[in-house]
């Protein structure tokens, strides 16, 4: 049983996860780093690298279930930084593509992470006025092509509309 299967079967209360957002760009110096909450954590990556998160709010909105043959999950990170925004303009006047990786910790073990980190393409990320930085990204449809997109409908196969 993994850490984070342990996690979900609710052996222990105070273990909880930790998800750990990493934002990166082929130009980029520094990286985005966030990880929900008040304090700043050091993590070690699954390389070995130790890294610094810093606590702000952070918020998933979950990709909706249908069968269009594309996951989109929606970061939304609070108290993103002037340096963060002239980063994210830079690359999309460029054309770069801009990777979102999260890594889940187990509040217990920062050492390493808890699943195999999952990385992301953003889409069209958004500077918010109240400061707030939205990143939609694709999990799924990696290379924006929606090839299976028409042939498999729940019209034509009932049982797509289960998953």
């Amino acid at each position: 049983m993994t850490l984070l299967a342990e996690i979900h079967a609710g052996h222990d209360p105070t273990i909880y996860r930790i998800p750990c957002l990493e934002l990166s760009s082929g130009r980029w110096a520094n990286l985005i780093r966030a990880c929900p909450g008040w304090d700043d954590i050091t993590v070690t990556h699954e390389d070995g690298q130790q890294a610094v998160y810093p606590g702000e709010g952070l918020d998933v909105a979950l990709p909706n279930r249908n069968d269009s043959g594309q996951q989109r999950l929606v970061f939304a990170m609070g108290g993103v930084n002037a340096v963060a925004e002239e980063l994210i303009e830079q690359s999309i006047e460029a054309g770069e593509i801009i990777y979102l990786t999260l890594r889940m910790y187990a509040s217990n073990n920062l050492g390493a992470p808890a699943q195999r980190p999952k990385v992301m393409i953003v889409d069209t990320p958004e500077m918010l006025p109240d400061g707030t930085l939205q990143v939609p990204c694709t999990y799924r449809d990696i290379l924006s092509r929606r090839f299976l997109q028409g042939r498999f409908t729940a019209n034509k196969y009932p049982g797509v509309a289960l998953f």
